[in-house]
């Protein structure tokens, strides 16, 4: 009965390592943006600065490296595009929330632009800071 037993056991294990490798190819990867983004926000007054630090969230090795590859341009655009928000945006929950949308628009339209494919499933603030 073990001479049976001992074959199935390995086939179970090597399935199981197949399944394991497969499920790694589509494996959720966050990519953060380094350093933390600190720009001064609004044009009106005196100066306001917004601290926060972004992550990306990305499916599969192929897309870490794509998203990677890319990073300087992708955090120049979101430079630009933190710097020309208003205290009524970053100051509610409904605007930080509305603006993370756009910033997940923007960097999935500049990887389709770029790479054929948007790759990035998801953007968060890990962290948001606002000093009016």
């Amino acid at each position: 009965m073990f001479k049976f037993l001992l074959p199935l056991a390995g086939l179970i294990l090597f399935s199981f390592a197949n399944l394991s490798q497969a499920a790694g190819a589509s494996e959720t990867k966050y990519i953060h943006l380094t350093p933390a983004f600190v720009v001064n926000y609004g044009n009106t007054g005196r100066m306001k600065y917004l601290r926060t630090e972004v992550a990306l969230k990305v499916t599969g090795a192929s897309a870490a490296t794509a998203v990677s590859t890319h990073r300087p341009y992708i955090r120049n655009n979101l430079v630009f595009l933190l710097t020309a928000q208003d205290s009524d945006i970053v100051n509610s929950t409904s605007g930080r929330e509305t603006l993370r949308k756009v910033a997940l628009d923007e960097v999935r339209a500049l990887m389709t632009e770029l790479e054929g494919m948007p790759f990035v499933d998801d953007l968060y603030f890990e962290n948001f800071v606002v000093q009016n």
